[in-house]
């Protein structure tokens, strides 16, 4: 099956606006402080392997073996953003922890 070209440069483009994505994703992390830094991160590998990933589907099946690299990659950095926000919430559920005894 052959990707009409129209196609491919439309693929391409959509690589280019989620590598653009990843370099914002990647200033944002430089900027956060040490215990922020991963969800940035983690957003600018998101963007950075989805971009890797369009640009191997716009080759038409040359590059087959890029594109499931990316996949299992992109997989990885999914699930580590979804344990990230389950713990967020039961972090938020939880309400402020303090010291054991002590008011307030």
């Amino acid at each position: 099956m052959d990707i009409p070209v129209v196609a491919r440069w439309a693929l391409l483009a959509l690589a280019l606006v989620s590598l653009l994505l990843a370099v914002r994703s990647l200033r944002s992390a430089r900027r956060a402080g040490p215990g922020r830094r991963t969800g940035s991160l983690l957003d600018a590998a998101d963007h950075g392997l989805g971009a890797v990933l369009v640009t191997s589907f716009a080759l038409a099946g040359e590059h087959w073996e890029i594109a499931v690299g990316a996949l299992a990659l992109l997989g990885v950095v999914i699930a580590w953003k979804g344990v990230r926000d389950v713990r967020a919430r039961r972090e938020a559920k939880a309400g402020p922890a303090g010291p054991a005894g002590l008011p307030g």
